[in-house]
Parts: structure tokens; C-alpha cells; sequence
């Protein structure tokens, strides 16, 4: 059974109330965290049309990119994963390109983002769960790492664009999509509710944010979170119609000896990324944004700013040293607190 993790939301909603339509919201669990739905529409009955789609959507979704449960006629990544060195899997449109995506990503940008890292991605969520549970905790031996290491090439991945399969050559071989998935099947989600009539709307699913239109032809203020003490916030940034995606330290992390380990892992030295505290990335492509946000989260300010450029993204950036960084584009859209 999958393990709800009950985690503060990394960007906090500042959204005022509206003149026109009625502010509505809502709140539920999925992919292992809160989801929350506000949107503003003529009467709750409007709004809980949206409400149930948006919920739909994500059961669905949850289920397509998990990696670790089988569900009754759903070929997800799980799937991938029990059939690693035996067979191709036939998947969903939507999780072959959240997957072909990742793979073109992280060829063409800096490698680091490596959705084949599982193996040493659960070691620490090992220690993680420990940690939450108030049970002993302790680094994964490094020999360990590098011997789990040897499977996680992501050339392990062979993609079929004729069928969309997807298959793992080696048995060793395991995917997990959590660091892009979130991002994308929220973008999914806000898209699909937009097509079905709604124009004004926010969907953060955990601090992977999708803004739909504006707030009454004003932008959102959307509140980042101070690394310090999430329960503020340390700047604000107006935006509308796009996405907003934060990857932080105080997300999901333990404590050991006094030093954070967070969970996101740098392919290269196997431990945890100690470049910054948070990374923000706001684009029109919520894959794209969460994507990047954990890739930029390992990075400096100048890889960040030459991918950037590259991949056309904005950024806020909170280093180790608590500097923030912000890219030239929103600079008139963000005030610091």
C-alpha cells in the first residue's frame, strides 16, 4: 500500500478573492501529497463539476506514473519495471512521452535529472521513511550505492515510437518518474479543465503549480516558500496561464549528525545536492518546469542561466549560502519580501 506523506505545500497560495465569480477550493490526497484545487466560478455547483474532473484526473494519472504498485488493466512504470530484461510494454500516450521526454532532456541539458536513478533513489527513501517514523536512521553504505549504480544507465531505456513501448534491457533496471511526473500531469489536468470551460484557476500539487488564466485580468501572486520556515513565504511572483514548479531541501529529507540529507540525489557523487536550498522554474510546459527544477537544483546559477537560455525558462534560485538569484525575464514580476 502506498505511503501517504503528509508534506508542506512548497508554494503558498496568495490569491485574494474575486468580484466576478464566486473563490472556491478544495483539497485532496494524491501522488503522496496534497493536492490543492481553487478556482473561481459562478456557484459551487460550477466549481464541483471542476472539482471531480480534476480528482479523476489525477487517480488516474497517480496510477499511470507509479512506480512501486500494479493496478487492474494499467500498464504504468510498474510495469516497465517487473518486465526489465524480459519484454517491451505497450503504454499510455501520455506516460511514453512524459518518459521519451525525460530521456531527450537529459541527453541534451546536463545530466542530472536521471529518471533510471531508483535503485539509489530508494536507499535514501529508506532512511527518509525511517526518519518520519522516529525509527534509527543512517547513510547508505557508498559501496552499496555504486554497486546498485551499475543499473541505472538511462541507455537501459530502449523507446518504440511505433507502438510506444517501452522497454528496460537489463533485469537490474528500475524507473521512477517522481521528479517529472507531478509537474506534467498537473499541465495535463489544467489544460484538459480549461478545454471544459474553466478560465480562472489554480492546481498545486505539492509545489508543482498550474495557474489557469488570471485572477479577474490580474495575475496571480503566488508566495514562494522561505527554506528556513516554509509556513512563510520569502518572495512573491505575479504570473497567470502557466506553471510554477519548486524543488527544495525541506521537502522530504533526514536528519543525521546534525546535516539535512533532502532527497534529491546527484548522479554523480550518489548523495544529496548541497548547491541550493530552492530552485524555482516557471515556463508553459509544467514537464518541462518540474523537470528543471530538479535538474537546476544540483546546478550553479551559470549552468542554470546557459539552460535556461537553451530551453527557454525563467528561474528564481535560493543557494546554499540563501542568495536569490532571478532571471532577467521576471524581475519586474517578483518582489522579495
Amino acid at each position: 500500500m502506498k505511503k501517504i506523506i503528509s508534506i508542506l505545500l512548497l508554494l503558498i497560495l496568495i490569491t485574494g478573492c474575486s468580484s466576478k465569480n464566486e473563490k472556491f477550493d478544495d483539497s485532496f490526497l494524491s501522488f503522496d501529497t496534497y493536492i490543492e484545487f481553487t478556482a473561481y466560478t459562478k456557484d459551487k455547483e460550477t466549481f464541483d463539476k471542476y472539482d471531480k474532473i480534476v480528482q479523476d484526473k489525477f487517480t488516474y494519472y497517480d496510477q499511470l506514473f507509479d512506480a512501486y504498485n500494479n493496478y487492474k488493466n494499467v500498464n504504468n512504470v510498474k510495469t516497465i519495471n517487473d518486465n526489465a530484461g524480459k519484454k517491451a510494454v505497450v503504454v499510455d500516450q501520455d506516460l511514453y512521452y512524459l518518459i521519451k521526454e525525460s530521456v531527450n532532456y537529459y541527453h541534451n541539458a546536463d545530466k542530472k535529472n536521471n529518471i533510471m536513478l531508483s535503485p539509489v533513489i530508494n536507499q535514501y527513501k529508506i532512511q527518509q521513511n525511517n526518519y518520519e517514523n522516529n525509527k534509527p536512521v543512517t547513510n547508505p553504505s557508498m559501496s552499496y550505492l555504486k554497486e546498485l549504480n551499475k543499473c541505472t544507465s538511462m541507455s537501459n531505456i530502449q523507446l518504440n515510437d511505433k507502438d510506444h513501448s517501452i522497454y528496460l534491457k537489463e533485469k537490474c533496471a528500475q524507473m521512477d518518474v517522481g521528479s517529472v511526473a507531478k509537474g506534467y500531469a498537473t499541465d495535463l489536468i489544467a489544460e484538459y479543465v480549461k478545454k471544459q470551460g474553466l478560465s480562472s484557476g489554480i492546481i498545486n500539487a505539492g509545489g508543482n503549480v498550474s495557474l489557469i488564466g488570471s485572477k479577474n485580468n490580474k495575475p496571480f501572486v503566488i508566495g514562494i516558500a522561505n527554506p528556513d520556515d516554509p509556513n512563510t513565504y520569502i518572495l512573491t511572483i505575479d504570473s497567470e496561464n502557466t506553471n510554477i514548479v519548486t524543488s527544495g531541501d525541506y521537502q522530504r529529507y533526514y536528519m543525521i549528525n546534525g546535516k539535512r540529507m533532502n532527497h534529491i540525489i546527484d548522479p554523480d557523487t550518489l548523495l544529496p545536492a548541497d548547491v541550493n536550498r530552492s530552485v524555482t522554474i516557471i515556463t508553459d510546459d509544467g514537464l518541462k518546469a518540474d523537470y528543471f527544477s530538479t535538474e537546476c537544483f544540483m546546478l550553479d546559477k551559470e549552468k542554470i542561466a546557459k539552460l535556461a537560455k537553451k530551453f527557454n525558462f525563467e528561474y528564481i534560485i535560493i543557494d546554499k549560502n540563501e542568495k536569490i538569484t532571478i532571471s532577467d525575464g521576471i524581475k519586474d514580476e517578483v518582489k522579495i519580501k
